[in-house]
Formats: C-alpha cells, structure tokens, sequence
C-alpha cells in the first residue's frame, strides 16, 4: 500500500504547483504515493517529462526500458513508467490527451535549427541547465517521456508525426511509486508538429483531484 504519510512522523509530504514557461525546465520533489499532474493550460504543446530517483541518481526515469517493460510504444492508462533498473517509478492513472511519445530523444538547440524551428532552446540544453541549478550532478542525462507529442508507426517502420491539437487543459496525472526528483520541461519538439506555445502547469498533491 502507498502511504500518503511518512511512517516516522505521520506528516504527509509537502505539495507544490509551477508554471514552466516555453524553452524552460522546471524541477521538483515527488514523493511515493503522491500524484503528479501535468497539464498544457493553453493546449497544442508538448512537455518532456524526466525522474531521478532519491536514493541514486544512477537510477532514472527511462522511456527505452518502459517500451520493453510495457511491450509497447504507445503510454496508455495503467502502465507503469519504469527506471533503466526496470522499476516501476511512476504509474499513468489519468489522461484527457492520449496521445504521448516513448520513441523519440529531447530536441536540441541544433535539431531545432536544422528543423527550421529556431532559435529556440532544446529540450536536452534547458534540462542539463536546470539538472545543474538543482546541484545534481547525474553520470548520463536520459532521454525523456515526451508527454502530448503524439506519433505514430507506419507499416514500413517509418515515424509519422501527428498535428499537436488537443485542447487547452489538457492533462496527466501519475502515482509516483519511487521517491524521486522530477524535471518537466515546456520546450518544443524538433518534428513542427505543435500548435501553440503556452505555459506548462506542473502539480504535486497529495488527493485525487476533479477534472
């Protein structure tokens, strides 16, 4: 059972809400059996979504063992987000898009410059920066779960990237299972496929909340 309290002194843990503004990495703590939520207010936008876990920064939130843990490509309600240790970290329990990508690498500054897409910060320089401010220092920076980016398998193999067009407020919610540090990104991907570049709200909470 997940305890919404610790053990040693019956508190629950602290919650939070940030504002992550377009070409911006923000972090913060997530605490097992706490929900984190994630939600595109403007609607149209992709987020990138990254764990370290307390106890080891070696250990970490990992879209290439999910896929092979999961048996699929596709992040779906149920599935458990696992670590390159293949522990489940995180559990997918709400989500108003469905549509997110376990496939593709963060977008670099160059990738979205030879996109055409520039100059724009990518999603892998303004997570290095904001792993830097946090004062970690990991041995590999992973790739991340790219949330609302939704593409698709063509039956020769091919990537076929889809408009992003949901609509505002759309969101996801994950039990966190891991005590952990979590970065969330608003950066855009380098496929040209988004549709709006708003802010990216980021939530820790303690209950089950409507909506």
């Amino acid at each position: 059972m997940l305890l919404m309290k610790s053990p040693e002194t019956g508190i629950a843990p602290p919650e939070g809400r940030w504002t992550v503004a377009d070409g911006q990495v923000v972090a913060c703590d997530a605490f097992q059996g706490q929900l984190l939520t994630v939600t595109d207010e403007l609607g149209g936008r992709t987020a990138q979504l990254y764990a370290f876990t307390k106890a080891d920064l070696g250990e970490f939130l990992s879209p290439h063992h999910t896929r092979v843990f999961s048996n699929s490509y596709l992040l779906g309600l149920g599935m458990r987000l696992v670590t390159n240790r293949r522990r489940p970290i995180m559990v997918l329990g709400k989500d108003t898009v469905r549509a997110h990508d376990l496939l593709l690498p963060a977008s670099t500054d160059r990738s979205l410059r030879e996109a055409g897409l520039g100059p724009h910060t990518g999603a892998r320089e303004a997570f290095s920066a904001a792993v830097a401010t946090r004062g970690l220092d990991p041995i590999k920076l992973p790739d991340p779960v790219n949330l609302f980016l939704h593409v698709g398998i063509g039956t020769d193999g091919g990537i076929r990237p889809n408009p992003v067009a949901h609509a505002a407020s759309g969101h996801v919610t994950f039990r966190v299972l891991i005590d952990c540090t979590v970065f969330v990104g608003a950066c855009r991907s380098d496929l040209g496929t988004e549709q709006g570049n708003g802010p990216i709200r980021v939530e820790v909470h303690n209950e089950l909340r409507r909506g």
